[in-house]
């Protein structure tokens, strides 16, 4: 549907579609002919997945993203947020190439992107944990998330074996001058991709339910101005860190750190996520969104 979408309705040619979508031409020209053998192209293009494809080219050129991925929306919450993770794990098995270095943080989408995960042939990869863990379930603790995602892709696992948030600064500078978690720091620094899961402000945020924050903390960063956060880093509408006592209490990769990663993936959906989708897309620090199509529609009415 995409290859006939820019076929047709863009124009592109053949050669151009290829290079945008890492194919060869070849390739270009039996998706075109399976295209109209299956009935997706007859006079014009139809289908569901046009006003997706839309929205992931309107998302790109609004905020100058390196990639968008839009499917649409589920018959409920929960369908919606396993179809996102499975588009995401379809994504991440695209762009990874040999002895890539993925940086992982958390969040529920991501589990179930490594639920759908499957790679086919052993790349080398290393997966590093960009966040410390929780005392929490299996979906929203960032260890098992990364657990999970390494074993699936045949990769090496770098762990940051340390709480999320701690209780003070002291105990965030003691924990940071340990040799293990100096190393899993240091790793962060040289990922090729990362994948995050982007967190909300609401009763139901996944800090909140996990218990690394209390409510007191988050009534303190909604005044402060947050509206979402990566990592257990809280940021504005525009993206900025909002300033808080939480913030000296994070132990995961600094959020001004993340540029440095060439490939930001943000994983999320649904309607709590839109202002943080926008601030976390105004701040740059991600560059690549996946997400339904009811969500993303409202990240352009929002911006």
């Amino acid at each position: 549907m995409k290859v006939a979408w820019f076929y047709y309705e863009q124009g592109m040619t053949q050669q151009e579609i290829g290079k945008r979508l890492g194919f060869s031409r070849t390739k270009i020209v039996r998706l075109l002919a399976a295209a109209r053998e299956k009935g997706i192209v007859q006079i014009k293009l139809v289908g569901s997945y046009t006003s997706c494809i839309e929205k992931e080219e309107s998302l790109k050129k609004k905020y100058s993203l390196l990639d968008a991925i839009i499917i649409p929306t589920g018959r409920d919450f929960q369908s919606t947020k396993a179809s996102v993770g499975k588009a995401c794990a379809l994504y991440l098995e695209k762009i990874l190439k040999s002895s890539d270095i993925l940086g992982v943080a958390w969040g529920t989408t991501l589990y179930e992107v490594g639920r759908f995960l499957e790679m086919r042939k052993d790349l080398h990869l290393t997966v590093v944990q960009l966040m410390g863990g929780l005392n929490t379930s299996d979906a929203f603790n960032p260890q098992e998330i990364v657990r999970q995602i390494a074993a699936r892709l045949r990769a090496k696992g770098v762990w940051l074996n340390t709480p999320a948030i701690v209780a003070t600064p002291e105990i965030k500078q003691a924990l940071l001058s340990d040799d293990g978690v100096k190393e899993a720091m240091q790793k962060a620094k040289y990922c090729h991709k990362a994948l995050l899961g982007i967190g909300d402000i609401s009763p139901t945020a996944s800090l909140l339910v996990s218990r690394a924050l209390t409510e007191e903390d988050m009534k303190d960063l909604i005044v402060r101005g947050a509206v979402g956060d990566i990592m257990g880093w809280f940021f504005d509408i525009d993206g900025m860190i909002v300033e808080s006592r939480v913030k000296d209490r994070v132990l995961s990769v600094p959020l001004d750190e993340l540029p440095n990663i060439p490939v930001r993936i943000g994983v999320a959906s649904g309607d709590r996520k839109v202002d943080p989708f926008v601030g976390a897309i105004r701040g740059r620090h991600i560059n690549v969104i996946i997400t339904d199509e009811t969500t993303a529609e409202k990240i352009l009415e929002r911006s």
